[in-house]
């Protein structure tokens, strides 16, 4: 944490410049520049409390306590979504930015707290100590800075994908929002997934169980699936209308609405290809293979960067979530292939029966929703909770029926 902050320091003074080099389209804007430099000087604080939280939520995965630590990263959705419903009583536009900046730190200050009181119920001690420099410390540090560069490949997508959408007029803020959106069931059902997936792959592989792992693996691709098929239907189909009622007010825009839709209905399509690729990504790790889950990251962020840039002149910012879906499921092949060529996944005949039956009622009822006209956020949660009421019981059934 000490560190993090004499980081966190350093990056404060230089803000401007690394602003400049991630955003150079803002450049052309003294005033946008000088904004967007404040508010990454405030939302930067966030990077102590969050590194912090995953801390103290690895701690708590070690006692297989998955439920709080897997929910932090929905609390900074959650706070977002408040916080913009806020945003309705105030008139400036730059005022909404800093409620919406220091939402971010905020979020961070709670989850960290959160996590830590959960530690001390648990009488968990935390003190510095001084590790012993061994073979055992430095096959872990190894370890560590190989995962810590495969992990930034993400980030480090949204950050060129930033790039090259700053030269486009509000488009960074369009696909900022999308961002967002799509994250929101990702995180509440794809990291969760993969954190208890992986704890207990460890266990059985550990044992030389590979029937338990497969059992697991084909398990959590069914129940995963079942949710999250519907939820990117769902935001194909209602893009539109989530992104009207939750954020057209004040300076919002209709153009913008459309926007944003137009994004988060490109982009949702990469949802079943992300939740996948954890799944995979965590049999590696647990089988202790960083190096592949690496590899696989920099191919996929090399693709990314190669759809940015052609499709770029001809779509516009929509190359940033194009470019995303089409490298989501390149890396997905790539994670699948190492695990067949290693023997660490098996999907059986019933798996991909299931997740196919949940995939024809996703979009037959996603079909019949498109025909209703929403034109209130009252009709929208109508639409939403029906569409649930509708298909988590059908498709449970069938899934159940398949298994047997």
């Amino acid at each position: 944490m000490i560190i993090l902050l004499g980081i966190t320091l350093i990056f404060e003074i230089l803000m401007p410049i690394i602003i400049w080099a991630l955003a150079p389209g803002f450049a052309e804007d003294p005033g946008k520049m000088e904004l967007t430099v404040k508010i990454a000087q405030i939302m930067f604080f966030y990077v102590i409390f969050i590194c912090g939280s995953a801390f103290l939520s690895a701690i708590l995965n070690a006692y297989s306590k998955f439920i709080l630590a897997a929910f932090m990263p929905v609390m900074l959705n959650i706070m977002l979504i408040c916080a913009l419903l806020a945003s309705v009583y105030f008139s400036s536009s730059n005022s909404i930015l800093y409620l919406l900046s220091f939402t971010v730190v905020l979020s961070g200050i709670i989850q960290f707290f959160v996590l830590l009181s959960r530690i001390k119920h648990k009488h968990f001690g935390l003190r510095l100590i001084v590790p012993k420099w061994n073979s055992k410390i430095k096959e872990m540090f190894k370890k560590f800075c190989v995962s810590l560069v495969g992990s930034g490949f993400y980030q480090l997508t949204i950050i060129i994908g930033t790039l090259v959408a700053s030269f486009q007029s509000g488009a960074v803020s369009w696909l900022y929002y999308s961002d967002r959106i799509i994250q929101l069931p990702f995180a509440m059902i794809g990291l969760a997934v993969g954190t208890v997936l992986m704890s207990s792959i460890s266990n059985a592989l550990a044992e030389k169980n590979m029937r338990s792992v497969y059992i697991q693996q084909n398990s959590s691709l069914r129940r995963s699936m079942l949710m999250i098929l519907p939820c990117m239907v769902g935001l194909f189909v209602l893009a539109e209308s989530i992104i009207r009622f939750l954020f057209q007010y004040g300076a919002w825009t209709p153009e913008s609405t459309h926007a944003v839709a137009m994004a988060i209905k490109i982009q949702c399509l990469v949802l079943p290809a992300m939740l996948i690729s954890q799944i995979y990504s965590k049999t590696l790790y647990a089988n202790q293979d960083v190096n592949t889950p690496v590899r696989t990251s920099v191919i996929s962020l090399g693709s990314a960067i190669f759809f940015y840039l052609v499709l770029f002149p001809v779509l516009g910012y929509l190359s940033i979530p194009t470019g995303v879906v089409l490298s989501g499921y390149i890396k997905n092949y790539l994670l699948k292939r190492a695990c067949k060529k290693s023997g660490l996944i098996k999907t059986d005949r019933k798996t991909i029966l299931s997740m196919t039956s949940c995939c024809l009622i996703s979009v037959i009822l996603g079909y019949v929703l498109s025909f209703f006209s929403i034109n209130s956020i009252f009709a929208l949660g109508i639409a939403i909770c029906t569409y649930g009421i509708l298909y988590l019981p059908t498709a449970y059934i069938i899934d159940k029926r398949i298994i047997k």
